[in-house]
C-alpha cells in the first residue's frame, strides 16, 4: 500500500536587518538571484515600527527634523501640551509643526496621520519594513 508523502515545503531564509536601506539592498540582490522576497516588520517591536514609520514619512514627505520629532510624538499618542514640554517649545509652535506635517503628508487629522503611517509599505499584502526579510526559495 503506497501512502502519499506530503510534498516537502520550500525552505525559507529569514534575515533580520536594522535599517530599511539594508533591507532594500538585500531584497534587490535576492530578487536578482531569482528568490521571492517577503519583507515584514518584526511584530514584537512596536518602537521599531514607530521609528521606521517616522523615518519613511520624513523621507517621503521631506519633513524637517523638528517636524519629524513632532510626527514621532503624534504617532506615539502625545497631545500638543506633552509634545511642547518634551521638545521644550511652546504649544503654539507644536501646533504649527503639526499643521505642517498634516499639509505635507496630505492628511487633516491625527487619526488620518496614524492611518497613513499604518498603511506604509503595504505591497502585495505584505508589510514592508526594516526588521525581517523572509525569503522563500523557489
Amino acid at each position: 500500500m503506497n501512502e502519499a508523502k506530503p510534498a516537502p515545503s520550500k525552505p525559507e531564509v529569514h534575515i533580520h536587518v536594522v535599517a530599511d536601506d539594508d533591507a532594500s539592498r538585500i531584497s534587490a540582490v535576492l530578487e536578482a538571484l531569482g528568490f521571492e522576497v517577503v519583507r515584514q516588520l518584526d511584530e514584537g517591536h512596536g518602537s521599531a515600527r514607530l521609528e521606521w514609520a517616522v523615518q519613511r514619512l520624513t523621507q517621503r514627505h521631506r519633513l524637517t527634523s523638528r517636524e519629524s520629532e513632532v510626527l514621532a510624538g503624534v504617532l506615539d499618542g502625545f497631545d500638543n501640551r506633552v509634545l511642547a514640554k518634551h521638545l521644550s517649545i511652546t504649544r503654539a509652535t507644536v501646533k504649527w509643526h503639526v499643521h505642517n506635517v498634516f499639509a505635507k503628508v496630505g492628511v487633516g487629522s491625527r487619526e488620518a496621520l496614524l492611518r497613513a503611517a499604518l498603511q506604509l509599505g503595504r505591497l502585495d499584502e505584505h508589510w514592508a519594513g526594516p526588521h525581517e526579510v523572509t525569503t522563500k526559495i523557489e
